[in-house]
């Protein structure tokens, strides 16, 4: 999967480089509080805190280099003749735990909004290149009627799966996606899907909905190795490889269905082969190619 840059040359900034955040437990824009940073890679002790707009734009401003870029005209005639040439890191922070944290890399300045181009599955995470991804931290809570998928995922020749993706596709609904921490644990908010004719029928003739469940299927995502610095990386994360999960230690047979019931979390687990106990863990292999 190629990931890029993209500049919008529709949307200006008074700064000469913003971004924002889309929710994807919640499938709305992130919550205010974010604390983004930005600092030159060549000198990663220069510091600069991004200010949020009402719009919840997050946008820079006196970033080392780029004084220039900030107090020119912004036309056309400017950025044609000053490309993108300085390499940034940005990292993003949740003081209040609802969204994990990761960094990802820029080549400032940019014209308008910085987002990513991705393959046709994490396109789906936003509305447009215009947002990034941020992802739900497994403590955080989630309004209405709906369940969690949660899992530790464990590398089967290693220790814990940390910052795997995780996707959950439940009959009728749009994909669910979540992202581990490092760790290994995820936790997915997903909605019930519609009931169905199955189960137990009350005296009104109608399905009870306390009896309904439903198939979903779970895929991983997940390079082993690859993200092992004190920040994930997003680029990293996106361009990670499909897995293998396993429903048993012997690895003989995928895990890619599980049953989700009505007002129950489900909890993917593989089984141990020689005692067919659950495994408090879900076992993943890293194979395939690139997305």
């Amino acid at each position: 999967m190629s990931t890029q840059v993209v500049v919008l040359d529709q949307v200006t900034l008074a700064a000469p480089f913003g971004v924002r955040f889309w929710d994807v437990g919640s499938n709305t824009p992130a919550g205010p509080g974010l604390l983004v940073v930005a600092y030159p890679n060549s000198f990663p002790e220069l510091l600069t805190n991004a200010t949020r707009s009402p719009s919840g734009v997050y946008s820079f401003s006196g970033l080392p280099g780029l004084r220039r870029a900030e107090n020119s005209a912004g036309d056309d005639a400017f950025w044609s003749a000053n490309p993108p040439i300085c390499p940034y890191t940005i990292t993003v922070r949740d003081p209040q735990e609802r969204y994990l944290p990761y960094s990802f890399s820029a080549l400032l300045p940019v014209r308008g909004l910085f987002g990513l181009w991705s393959s046709p599955l994490f396109s789906a995470l936003t509305p447009d290149s215009t947002w990034l991804p941020i992802f739900s931290t497994v403590s955080r809570p989630m309004p209405g009627p709906t369940a969690f998928v949660r899992a530790q995922l464990q590398d089967t020749s290693q220790g814990f799966a940390a910052w795997a993706i995780v996707t959950v596709q439940a009959p009728g609904l749009p994909l669910r996606t979540g992202l581990a921490d490092d760790q290994g644990v995820v936790a997915i908010s997903q909605p019930y899907p519609e009931p169905t004719g199955s189960g137990l029928e009350s005296p009104l003739g109608m399905p009870k909905i306390t009896d309904q469940s439903w198939m979903v299927e779970v895929a991983v995502f997940y390079s082993a190795g690859k993200l092992e610095q004190p920040l994930p990386e997003l680029q990293q994360i996106l361009q990670q490889q499909p897995a293998v999960a396993w429903r048993d230690t012997a690895q003989t047979s995928p895990a890619q269905q599980f049953q989700l019931q009505f007002g129950q979390d489900l909890v993917l687990r593989s089984l141990d082969s020689t005692s067919g106990n659950e495994l408090p863990v879900l076992l993943v292999t890293p194979v395939g190619s690139p997305l």
